[in-house]
């Protein structure tokens, strides 16, 4: 009886395994199953994936394309009506350009101006080391004034001097002397008034004091003398003195080294004052343009 038992418990056993076994085999051939299934659905994501972004790019590719080309012909096309656009809109005025730095030089706006029908009559540059050496800049003011005392802030009494003279187009010795101790450099002469001040900022350094010294002296001095002044710098400048400009309420163009800079600048100098370009301060790209500037 005892062995019958046995017999049975070991049959009853073997049937239960036999069934695990069975199930479990059965279980990982639905498993391969459902992997294979998520594999070959995973692929064809992939593959419709891949298609779609080698359309995408094809299509960026082609749009970037004539983007390019759109870009090319519209610079085209600034070239060929600039001129028309900007000339002798400037006749019988006379300008000055005063640079504040020797950082960037801005010798390009001559061409404009003339284009425009202006005379450039001075272009003065500030060198980097004006301020560097009070006590030769109060030693060169003494000579040149024939003085034996200068005001406290001797940079400022300078540059006072200086863009009075440029001004009133009075040759009074002190440029000359500046420039022949490489404080400044300039061309042409300063015996002709000026109509129109430009003044071309823009720093490379990180000397913020400078602008209060000399570009707001410049600006202060052309308002208590009537004078209108604009403030141009390049596009690309390390320190911006743009927000400076508009904050001390002049006229301004930030991006005087493109096309659309150069048509600004000098539609603000005839008569429609603003502060233009590409930069967070500019008011407008260019002036609003009426069909009578294209007649």
């Amino acid at each position: 009886m005892l062995g019958n038992i046995k017999y049975y418990v070991v049959t009853v056993v073997s049937i239960f395994l036999a069934l695990a076994i069975g199930i479990y085999i059965g279980f990982m051939f639905d498993a391969q199953d459902i992997m294979m299934s998520q594999k070959e659905d995973i692929v064809s994501q992939l593959e419709n994936s891949f298609n779609y972004l080698r359309e995408e790019t094809e299509t960026v590719k082609k749009e970037i394309i004539r983007v390019t080309k759109e870009k090319e012909q519209l610079v085209e096309f600034n070239r060929a009506v600039y001129g028309e656009l900007i000339k002798d809109r400037l006749s019988g005025i006379k300008i000055a350009v005063i640079e504040t730095s020797d950082d960037y030089i801005y010798n390009n706006i001559v061409q404009t101006i003339e284009l425009a029908g202006a005379e450039v009559v001075s272009i003065t540059t500030i060198k980097d080391n004006f301020s560097l050496d009070l006590d030769v800049l109060d030693r060169i003011f003494k000579e040149s004034k024939g003085v034996e005392k200068t005001e406290k802030d001797i940079v400022k009494q300078v540059i006072d001097f200086i863009t009075e003279g440029i001004i009133k187009g009075e040759d009074n010795g002190l440029i000359e002397i500046l420039a022949a101790e490489g404080l400044v450099d300039y061309t042409s002469n300063y015996a002709a008034p000026v109509d129109y001040m430009v003044i071309a900022g823009g720093r490379k350094g990180k000397d913020y004091s400078r602008f209060e010294t000399i570009d707001k002296r410049i600006i202060d001095i052309c308002k208590k003398n009537e004078v209108p002044i604009i403030g141009i710098e390049k596009e690309e400048v390390e320190i911006s003195y743009i927000e400076k400009y508009k904050d001390n309420r002049i006229s301004s163009v930030d991006n005087i080294d493109s096309i659309l800079g150069k048509v600004a600048f000098v539609f603000a100098i005839d008569g429609r004052p603003g502060n233009y370009g590409v930069k967070p301060s500019a008011e407008s790209l260019v002036p609003e343009l009426s069909k009578d500037n294209f007649y």
